[in-house]
């Protein structure tokens, strides 16, 4: 099962083929320890885990489903089997590792993203949203396809497993099972997602539709802490299979030393022109290779391409440093980059989690991130890696050359990473606590409500 992906080459596209029970609340003040469940020493719950959990999401690429195939994985060996249904965004292959890792219990239907804020110009939003009225049946069919999935194979609890589409909490709701919904996102004015249920809306909402919720990291939790109904909310942060990533024995190599950016070049909120200017910032006497991972439809600014690619290789350009620059282009396996560069930055401040940071520090590389998102609460200043303000490339050059300078420093930091990654990113230590969750959510099942009595919830 693949663990990470960044930007690939086009591939095919899928074809579609009242509220009752106690709530725990899991807000600690301290954003770098795993989940702790404030009645985790009382009496042992009175509700079963579920047998078969029905996941839904709004794609089968990236790291929100390579988060939840995880924790399928880790399931399985519990006990826990899984059914999906997945909207056809996205790639083939990806829905066919869904798929596999369901034992063939899943569905590719198109369904309804809430999200207002898109990677579109404003006069095409409309048109969007038309469009996906009109594939959807105006959520009455994606919802309906949710409830016979959750019929024909039998599940006791839906789990959808990202805020923008909200099929999973309406099919709950007519079916009157329990519902945990996962928000991976940054949401709210001003965040990258939009949803239509924000502010005073939110918390009925929620408690209408939702039997628990789970943020990914606490600065997700951050923005809808005080809007969430009361016990609500739980923080789990996602896991990732360590066995899979073996840290380096001997840090210091010969040769250049390798500073890479692994991240999505279709995706604006990375900031590779930021990594292009830190890397301007440091000294040039020292051995660096750049480089930065990813499908590059320019092929190294040698064809035209998009505005936001042409404009960080003409920064390569401008600052000298084309000959110092790699393009390794999209590779599969995140294992195999981790093993093959010595110091990861990310300097992307909007991200809700940030996987590929703790891939590198599961491989034992220390990793340069930012104060802000889930980044800024994964590396541990001074120990792990060192952060930077938001858009600051000269901090971000501090910190590289610092590192690149000092081996021994490299080796503790990706040591201590490792460490990090075990005691709080493991993908047991996610799934005990997506479970714990799953717990508190059986005792809370949704009251049954007409499909139209919810449709108009969800528009009003």
């Amino acid at each position: 099962m693949p663990t990470s992906r960044c930007d690939e080459p086009p591939r095919a596209p899928i074809r579609p083929g009242s509220v009752a029970g106690p709530f725990r609340s899991n807000l600690s003040l301290d954003p770098g320890t795993p989940p702790v469940f404030v009645n985790s020493n009382s009496a042992p719950s009175a509700a079963p885990l579920p047998k078969m959990v029905l996941h839904v999401l709004n794609s089968p690429t990236g790291g929100a489903a390579l988060s939840t195939l995880g924790l399928i994985a880790e399931f399985k060996r519990r006990g826990i089997r899984s059914c999906a249904v997945c909207d056809t965004a996205g790639y083939e292959a990806d829905q066919k590792v869904l798929s596999d890792a369901v034992e063939g219990r899943s569905l590719a239907t198109k369904l309804y993203w809430t999200n207002r804020k898109i990677r579109s110009a404003p006069w095409k939003r409309p048109i969007h949203e038309v469009r996906q009225l009109l594939q959807t049946g105006f959520q009455r069919g994606s919802t309906g396809k949710v409830v016979e999935s959750a019929r024909r194979w039998g599940a006791d609890l839906i789990h959808t497993n990202t805020i923008v589409t909200s099929e999973g909490a309406l099919a709950a709701r007519q079916l009157g099972l329990p519902h945990v919904w996962h928000v991976r996102e940054l949401v709210g004015p001003g965040q990258p997602t939009r949803l239509p249920f924000e502010g005073a809306k939110f918390a009925p909402f929620m408690t209408r539709y939702c039997s628990k919720l789970i943020a990914n990291s606490h600065a997700c939790a951050a923005l809808v802490r005080d809007i969430a109904p009361p016990g609500m909310l739980e923080v789990v942060p996602n896991g990732i299979d360590l066995s899979r990533f073996t840290p380096r024995g001997q840090y210091q190599r010969p040769g250049k030393i390798v500073v890479a950016m692994v991240a999505s070049l279709t995706s604006r909120v990375k900031k590779h022109s930021l990594f292009v200017e830190a890397a301007a910032l440091v000294d040039r006497s020292l051995p660096i290779e750049w480089r930065i991972y990813g499908h590059d439809p320019s092929r190294g600014g040698t064809v035209p391409a998009d505005a936001y690619i042409a404009e960080i290789h003409a920064r390569i350009a401008r600052a000298g440093l084309r000959d110092r620059f790699a393009w390794p282009g999209f590779v599969e396996d995140p294992r195999a980059i981790m093993s093959d560069i010595d110091l990861l930055v990310h300097p992307a401040d909007e991200e809700s989690f940030g996987r590929v940071v703790v891939e590198a520090m599961a491989a034992g590389l220390p990793a340069i991130g930012v104060r802000g998102g889930g980044v800024g609460e994964i590396i541990r200043d001074g120990e792990t890696g060192y952060l930077a303000d938001p858009d600051n490339a000269r901090q971000l050059a501090t910190g590289i050359q610092r590192l690149v300078s000092n081996a021994e420093s490299r080796q503790s930091m990706g040591l201590a990473g490792r460490q990090r990654a075990e005691s709080t990113y493991s993908l047991e230590a996610c799934a005990t606590g997506v479970a714990r969750v799953y717990e508190m959510a059986m005792l809370r099942p949704l009251a049954a409500a007409t499909s139209d009595r919810s449709r108009a919830a969800v528009s009003s």
